[in-house]
């Protein structure tokens, strides 16, 4: 019986063609039909045989389209249908795929059977598609290599724009023996180029970071889709230009503009005279590989595996700007109200009240301070307006909900508690002041006065006051952050903080506190969003998001996935669950007075959403207003890495409606991600944490159904420990996450304990030094044997326990057996007790009595020391052991397979006798693979199944007879993934394995086994 889970891939999109509301994708060597409206995945066609897709191209009546990519190329015919109003595409594979005798650059149609291709080697073939059947090849006189290529159909000809390796675009037609012109300019290859005959413009970009248009030099009567008007016109650069940080991989016009695109993940709309209109960035910061639009819309394809759909009007429409003029004075600080007027604080001593509508001052209310230092301060509502002065003069003012906006005074009253140091209003109702010696007073309204809600006093720091508030109403408990970034937890009734949460942030301290659903998330200035725990009493660290700005300042939505905050001096909203800045607005910063507010509006027939900035500068109200749905990129296929996945671990639900897949990459990030099938397929991200620097490794232990004990490790010798909790809340899959251990064997004192100051900082630092893979050996309950393999050919042991209340983390010893790095470590169950092997770079394949040698209780023996041996050592590979995989066959035998650089995979029988080898066989396979085997594993009935760079999946069989150890092999397949670095089993029947292979993406896919 098959298991019913379906092919997933993920990998760079490296072709997109627009059909209106329907969009292709070409990923690896399928073509995925999207529909762009409900971002629904409609249909995958397999086109192509082992070779990327590079290229739609659709005929002139929309009825077939080639798909072309390395030296293939397919038809497929184009059939429309309705579903309900709306018009769906579907693919029917009709040609192919047919494979050429050389790679091909572009391909385009001449006849309706007919086309022409454009190969490395400068040929133009034309194939009689029907048929089948190659027709001709035109050589070009000058057969230079090629990295890009373009074809044109002309009345007469096919022109030929060859981007060659040497930085020249060679034109010519295929009848002419010799090139018509040769455009020169480039100091690099040219990577891509676009023609527009009827515009007459041409296109390239190239390896040095530039783009250039060219346009004709002489003018010329004739028709530019002849072949009459190529042989005479000549064309030279009208403008070079640069916006790109890296090379500049394609470009494509469209009615008014030129778009580019590239490897610094960035898009760059352009007008023909060559001037920049806007930069976008996407993808996550992965090269885009493809893109295509039409009047509306563009439409990417990145090396994050990403799909993402721009509105073309944000290179000309970025948002509404207007200076208030009124006389406001000379403003101090502006508030957003909750109808989306404006309170001003000016140096008056007024706070004035602006109608955005009727845009004026309509109310001067005057203030009697003493102090002129003021601090102001705007409910989570934004409905009340709290101002006071350090003497404790405070003033509460609200606007009207109904009718006239206006602004009503509701408090007026001098506080005696000392000098008011901050204010900030926790929630709606409470606000929080901080007085001098720390004292922390909660007040609520009563009539026109104000009452004590109660106190609080805040521990001694150097800068004694507060930067955030926060409230629980429902358990009456307050959260508050101080300048030293730690934050303060209170309950009413007790003076002191009940718990401390110690360097949240950095020196400025939480910008915005929010308490919500058992939790409280903080931003800070140090470019973080934290995630805590509150269930039961007890405060757990959960996560932390890392930014590409540091001023965070708080969320403008309700759900906490719209932030704001500052990128030195440029304004930024930004858009958590697409890692992608919504808004940058250049307004000087973030030290000037500022606000920002999100709404939903009604645009004619339809709701867009809209952010409204206002700032201060040059005593000057500033107005900035943006409609998203104009500006905002849109995800029809979510991203993942943007680099090689280095280790990966899957988890299928009981009813194999959902997956998870536990990834760690050489982009630094540790992705948990989830694929559902219930209402459409889906994958993305759930949750994201951040290494210093790449990951090599994972092992997960299960603690119970739905909980998991992560370990991660790799570069920075960084060693990472968390509880991962799967839920199903409300029919949607989440994750969540608590941070347990973030711990660096090598650096300074403070990177890796934190809670010392610099003075007493030791220095250890080796930045090359790697954890490159570790295991996780539960020794009784709570406690775990934390093994990793390094770099630097030590083993080190680490005693982890953990427990609802506590847990705790400690080194445990070092093994310093092996000469060499350590590769790849593997633990199995052999006589009742976990035997673990270790590989290097040597070939070496070393094991270990874990159980009766490794525990806590003889582990202190080993501190350090150079005794600790191995029970049984062997060499296998010539050189580093990549993958290893081991089980046993009875109570005395073990069977073992590596992987290694040498492409050969090592099978190993070995009896043991009181932990002593008494037997051995072994058989070498270099056959199966042309690269380095990076992945094994052993399945029933004596298979094996392995995996190389070579993106290969080969399934092979072992037997142990009379005539000793046989290797033999059963059948092979191809992956998309390219660099495979491992593969995981999800699920296994007596029929098939699902497997997953990751490297650059990854791929889930069936292998069926030998009847």
């Amino acid at each position: 019986m098959s298991v019913p889970i379906p092919h997933i891939i993920k990998t760079d999109i490296t072709a997109v063609k627009l059909f209106g509301n329907i969009v292709l994708a070409g990923i690896g060597s399928w073509a995925h039909v999207y529909d762009l409206v409900s971002n629904k995945l409609l249909q995958t066609v397999h086109a192509l045989r082992g070779q990327k897709i590079y290229g739609f191209i659709p005929s002139k009546d929309e009825r077939n389209i080639i798909i072309f990519g390395g030296k293939q190329f397919s038809i497929a015919s184009i059939d429309w249908s309705f579903d309900g109003d709306r018009k769906v595409l579907r693919l029917n594979p009709r040609v192919g795929p047919i494979i050429c005798d050389d790679w091909l650059h572009a391909v385009v149609w001449t006849k309706e059977e007919e086309i022409a291709a454009l190969t490395a080697h400068n040929v133009v073939q034309v194939w009689n598609t029907s048929q089948e059947r190659l027709i001709t090849s035109s050589h070009s006189k000058d057969n230079s290599i090629l990295y890009s290529g373009c074809l044109v159909p002309l009345d007469d000809d096919v022109l030929v724009l060859a981007g060659t390796v040497f930085t020249d675009v060679i034109i010519h037609a295929c009848s002419e023996a010799e090139p018509l012109m040769s455009l020169k300019g480039h100091r690099g290859v040219i990577f891509s180029i676009s023609c527009d005959i009827q515009k007459q413009l041409i296109v390239t970009t190239s390896d040095d970071r530039s783009i250039r248009i060219w346009g004709p030099s002489t003018t010329v009567t004739t028709p530019a889709n002849t072949k009459e008007y190529w042989k005479t016109v000549a064309y030279d650069s009208k403008y070079e230009v640069y916006g790109h940080t890296a090379r500049v991989m394609r470009s494509y016009i469209t009615d008014d503009l030129i778009i580019s695109v590239g490897e610094d993940s960035v898009v760059c709309f352009w007008d023909f005279q060559g001037n920049i209109l806007k930069k976008n960035m996407a993808h996550q910061n992965g090269c885009i590989w493809s893109l295509d639009a039409d009047r509306n819309n563009l439409v990417t394809g990145g090396g994050d595996s990403s799909l993402v759909l721009h509105p073309l009007t944000v290179a000309k429409e970025y948002g509404e700007h207007e200076i208030l003029h009124a006389d406001v004075g000379n403003p101090k600080k502006i508030y957003f109200t909750t109808r989306r007027n404006i309170v001003i604080l000016n140096e008056r001593d007024e706070l004035q009240f602006y109608d955005v509508e009727l845009k004026s001052v309509t109310e001067t209310h005057k203030l009697a301070h003493e102090s002129t230092y003021k601090l102001m301060s705007l409910s989570s509502c934004k409905q009340f307006v709290a101002v006071a002065d350090m003497a404790g003069n405070l003033d509460v003012f609200a606007e009207t909900c109904k009718g006239e906006p206006t602004l009503r005074k509701l408090v007026n009253t001098k506080l005696k508690f000392g000098k008011i140091l901050s204010m900030h209003w926790a929630g709606n109702r409470h606000l929080v002041v901080c007085s001098d010696n720390g004292n922390i007073t909660v007040l609520a309204s009563k009539g026109n006065e104000v009452e004590t809600v109660t106190n609080f006093f805040l521990p001694q720091s150097k800068e004694r006051w507060l930067t955030a508030a926060g409230i629980d109403s429902k358990s009456r408990l307050f959260a508050v952050g101080d300048r030293c970034g730690n934050v303060h937890i209170y309950i009413i009734g007790k003076n002191n903080p009940v718990k401390t949460l110690n360097k949240v942030h950095g020196r400025y301290g939480p910008t915005s506190i929010t308490i919500k659903n058992n939790g409280i998330i903080t931003t800070g200035r140090d470019g973080t969003i934290k995630h805590f725990d509150l269930t039961n009493d007890t405060v757990k660290y959960m996560k932390s998001i890392d930014l590409n700005f540091e001023w965070v300042e708080k969320f403008l939505d309700k759900n906490e996935n719209i932030v704001c905050g500052f990128q030195e001096r440029v304004f930024v909203v930004y858009d958590i669950t697409n890692r992608s800045k919504l808004v940058e607005v250049p307004c000087g910063g973030g030290h000037r007075s500022w606000d920002a507010v999100r709404y939903i509006e009604q645009i004619q027939d339809n709701y867009d959403e809209f952010i409204k900035l206002i700032y201060l500068k040059n005593s000057e109200l500033h107005e900035s207003i943006f409609q998203l749905g104009k500006i905002v990129s849109r995800n029809i296929v979510n991203g993942s890495h943007t680099k090689e996945i280095n280790c990966l671990q899957s988890h299928l639900l009981e009813d194999k409606s959902a997956m998870y897949f536990i990834s760690g990459g050489e982009d630094t990030t540790l992705r948990i991600s989830i694929y559902n099938t219930e209402n459409g397929p889906s994958f993305h991200d759930s949750a994201i944490f951040k290494h210093l620097s790449s990951i090599r490794t994972v092992k997960t232990f299960n603690l119970d159904n739905n909980k998991i004990l992560l370990v991660s490790a790799g570069g920075r010798a960084q060693i990472c420990i968390k509880v991962i909790e799967f839920k199903d809340i409300e029919n949607k899959l989440t994750v969540e996450s608590e941070e347990l251990v973030d711990y660096q064997v090598k650096g300074t004192d403070k990177e890796r304990k934190g809670n010392q100051n610099w003075k007493s900082c030791g220095v250890d630092f080796d930045p090359e030094m790697r954890m490159m893979d570790i295991e996780v050996i539960k020794v009784d309950h709570g406690k775990f044997l934390i093994v990793a393999a390094c770099s630097d050919a030590i083993l080190r042991l680490y005693e982890f326990e953990y427990s609802d209340n506590k847990n705790s983390f400690k080194p445990a010893g070092e093994i310093k057996y092996h000469k060499t790095c350590i590769l790849k470590t593997k633990t199995f169950r052999f006589q009742d007790k976990d035997i673990l092997i270790t590989c290097t770079t040597r070939g070496q394949v070393a094991f270990w009595n874990v159980t009766d040698n490794l525990t806590s209780n003889k582990i202190e023996h080993h501190i350090n020391s150079n005794d600790a041996k191995p029970f049984y050592m062997t060499t296998t590979n010539k050189s580093g052991i990549n993958s290893i995989n081991a089980k046993e066959l009875s109570k005395e035998e073990v069977i073992f397979a590596t992987g290694g650089d040498d492409n050969a995979i090592h099978v190993n029988y070995i009896k043991f006798k009181e932990f002593k080898c008494v037997e051995k066989q072994g058989t070498k396979v270099d056959n199966f693979h042309c690269s380095e085997v990076t992945g094994l594993s052993f399945m029933d009935r004596n298979l094996i199944l392995s995996t190389s760079i070579d993106q290969r999946i080969t399934l092979s069989k072992y037997e142990i007879n009379d005539d000793g150890l046989t290797c033999n092999f059963v059948s092979q397949r191809y992956s998309d993934v390219p660099d495979i670095q491992g593969i995981d089993v999800i699920c296994e029947t007596s029929d098939n394995a699902t497997v997953c292979v990751f490297g650059k993406g990854l791929e889930v896919l069936n292998v069926d086994k030998p009847r």
